[in-house]
């Protein structure tokens, strides 16, 4: 499209001429993303059709795509402006789309039955047209207090094109907005049932999508369906269902993973096509004509810059699963026969569970005791003013936190609504430091705030934690336990959950390998500082002293990523050792590219610990136990726990004792000591348990804050020397 645009640019300042052949690829382009929810792009692909086809039939069914899309992006001033060009249509279809489409967009209320009739006749200008005419028309009518119609006119549209065999993923689009108001009508069973199968026809459509963006419009368009079958079931009184659809969503965070593009190859080929980069094209297509559509640039991005999602098993919960006969119902034949639930109550921990998800502003959750129940529910968190803008603050300390994709409640900054983590958690008990703590703390259930509150420092409860992507940035081992003056790490042994599939491999990987020997680990590999970027270690620190694989005696070798495959590869996955990282962990926009930077200008992707060779041995084998310290090195904030992460990467390449952090660590003289008492006690205690490891490097930590903020000698300066928890209650044991 690029190449002939530019090579053809036409008249300057002038309309270019009809050409069907461009018209019907901005149009094929345009429904591509109208499946990946990309509203904006895709009327940008539609507004290209309408300008190069050649008659006004063609024009006129365009420019109504080009509407209900606008109105789908919720931009009501572009969607009246689009409308204009076809008032006044003789052609009857377009005429009823006129006269509904503006009813729909006037914000008068009381439409009438004139005022929509003859929907169905849209149909005559397309499949897009109709279905997303009738989708905000049902919205508006909703709006307007008219639910029981707009049911009605959502009912004969999915009745139509179920009969005509459309689109999953359009009939989905009908499903979903029929889910959100039957459980608004408080008729729970209908809106459970529908917004199952609109999840599953929506969701299905991310493993299409070649981009981060892509996956981010997608994930957001079937908000709604997620909201309504978790507030179904909660409804409902279905615990089970809850526990499903929670870890669901954490799945469908899961990026599989990585594409590697070879830069100067990709740009081998658009030299060889005519066309060199992307940045050359804008210039030649602005200096000849101003009638070439920034989504093309858009669709070249996402097409070089590619990522893979690979559809991750559902789950099923004591011996039921919801989602997986939907799910069935729109993948291929071939894939869907394979489906095979993965069933979470086997891949439950022992001790307390914990998941949540947010979604529309609502906290839902659940709550498991050695596998077993103990309760679940949702809290508005309308209702608690100072969430959100603790969870802004918090994530503000986190390169890979997204706020911009949260489902919490639209919020408008008060007075004295600002939290700077950094400052106001360096004092005990100071009063922002308990506003912090406290208000994170009542996050958690009254189930579990029972559970806890009879445990003890000296005996205290496993808790392993699932938590929404709002809350990846907690640090939860300081957060206060409701009703009580504990830290949560006073009555708990902490742990991060990754996903069920994960939990599952691990498991298996464990029987097979067997336990670890008795002897003191041998210390395999350190890669600290391989860039240069940060301070040296002082010559005590364990790390400095310690021999590794990446340098022999006498002659250091850089920590090259070839240096770094060989050594582990050498190795093999799941070797008993430890695998430590300090460096600049570098993030993008897309989780798959989250990188720990090497020797050489080398670094390592998240996306390549998910991927394996011919034989199955991971690409980047890692041994038992891995230390990433370094920025946000979980990755778990991108998009919920899951993701593509480094933490959860370390774990499908073999190790099964990961430590990371959840937000930007700094580079201290306490980070370094914090780090060397971490891996000393991995190497030392090759049977212990890192989570019980670091939790008594926590307590201590805990019993130093409060002695060093009692005496009034926290640090001010540059360099952080005393425990602070902003560094040390950031570290997670996965």
């Amino acid at each position: 499209m690029l190449i002939r645009i530019v090579q053809h640019p036409g008249p300057r300042d002038s309309l270019p001429p009809a050409d069907r052949q461009l018209a019907i690829l901005y149009e094929l382009l345009g429904r591509e993303y109208v499946r990946f929810a990309d509203w904006a792009t895709a009327a940008e692909c539609f507004a290209g059709a309408a300008i190069y086809w050649p008659t006004r039939r063609h024009k006129r069914r365009t420019f109504c795509q080009l509407v209900v899309l606008t109105m789908k992006a919720g931009d009501r001033d572009a969607a009246l402006d689009h409308l204009k060009t076809i008032e006044g249509a003789s052609h009857g279809a377009s005429a009823v789309f006129h006269r509904i489409a503006a009813r729909v967009l006037d914000e008068t209320p009381g439409i009438g039955a004139h005022d929509v009739a003859g929907i169905e006749r849209v149909r005559k200008l397309g499949i897009i047209p109709y279905t997303y005419l009738a989708s905000c028309l049902a919205e508006r009518l909703t709006e307007d207090a008219q639910p029981e119609r707009a049911l009605g006119v959502l009912t004969s549209a999915i009745g139509r094109l179920t009969e005509e065999r459309a689109d999953y993923w359009l009939i989905g689009e009908l499903e979903q907005r029929s889910a959100a108001i039957w459980v608004a009508l408080g008729r729970y069973e209908e809106g459970l049932g529908l917004a199952l199968a609109a999840w599953a026809k929506l969701d299905a459509q991310r493993y299409r999508a070649c981009s981060h963006t892509q996956r981010v419009a997608l994930w957001a368009n079937f908000g709604p369906s997620r909201h309504a079958a978790l507030a179904s079931a909660t409804a409902l009184g279905d615990g089970r269902a809850v526990a499903e659809l929670i870890e669901s969503c954490r799945l469908q965070s899961m990026i599989g993973t990585v594409v590697e593009v070879d830069a100067e190859e990709e740009t081998s080929k658009l030299a060889d096509s005519g066309f060199s980069t992307s940045a050359e094209a804008t210039d030649a297509a602005e200096s000849s004509t101003p009638l070439v559509s920034q989504a093309l640039f858009t669709a070249l991005d996402d097409a070089f810059g590619a990522t893979l999602l690979h559809f991750p098993s559902p789950v099923s919960f004591q011996g039921t699963t919801l989602l997986t006969p939907h799910y069935g119902d729109v993948l291929p034949a071939e894939r869907a026969h394979a489906l095979a639930p993965r069933p979470l109550d086997e891949a439950l921990p022992a001790g307390l569970f914990w998941s949540s998800h947010i979604e529309d502003g609502y906290l839902f959750w659940f709550a498991a005791r050695d596998a077993k129940p103990i309760g679940y529910g949702k809290e508005d968190l309308r209702e608690r003013d100072r969430v959100k803008p603790v969870l802004l603050a918090l994530a503000g300390q986190a390169q890979s936190s997204e706020p911009k994709t949260w489902s919490l409640f639209p919020y408008r900054r008060g007075p004295g609504d600002y939290y700077e983590p950094y400052t106001h958690l360096e004092s005990w008990k100071s009063a922002e430091e308990q506003i912090i703590t406290r208000t994170v703390g009542d996050l958690l259930p009254p189930t579990l705030v029972e559970e806890l509150s009879a445990a003890t420092e000296a005996d205290p409860l496993p808790l392993t934690i699932s938590p929404a992507r709002e809350l990846a940035c907690v640090p939860w081992p300081i957060a206060m336990i409701p009703g009580t003056e504990h830290r949560l790490v006073e009555r708990a042994a902490l742990r991060m959950w990754t996903s069920t599939p994960t939990q599952l491999m691990r498991s298996v990987r464990g029987a097979r390998t067997g336990q670890p020997s008795s002897s003191p680990a041998p210390f395999l590999l350190a890669c600290d500082n391989p860039d240069g970027t940060l301070r040296e270690r002082t010559s005590e620190s364990v790390v400095r002293s310690a021999a590794t694989l990446l340098e022999a005696v006498g002659s250091p070798v850089p920590a090259t990523k070839e240096a770094l495959l060989q050594a582990l590869h050498r190795i093999g996955p799941s070797a008993q050792g430890l695998f430590f990282y300090r460096g600049h962990a570098v993030h993008d926009s897309d989780p798959a590219w989250a990188a720990l930077p090497l020797a050489g200008d080398d670094f390592v992707s998240s996306g390549e610990l998910f991927g394996s060779l011919d034989d199955g041995t991971p690409f980047l084998p890692m041994p038992q136990r891995v230390v990433l310290s370094c920025c946000s090195s979980s990755t778990a904030s991108s998009l919920g726990g899951e993701a593509i992460g480094l933490a959860a990467g370390a774990v499908q390449s073999g190790a099964d004792q990961v430590i990371a952090t959840s937000v930007d660590i700094l580079d201290s003289s306490f980070t370094e000591v914090f780090e060397d008492l971490i891996v000393e006690g991995m190497l030392e205690r090759p049977q212990g348990d890192h989570a019980a490891l670091l939790r008594r490097l926590q307590l201590r930590m805990l019993n130093e804050w409060k002695i060093c903020s009692l005496r009034g000698t926290t640090d001010t300066g540059d360099d952080v020397r005393d425990p602070h928890p902003v560094i040390w209650a950031s570290y997670q044991a996965y």
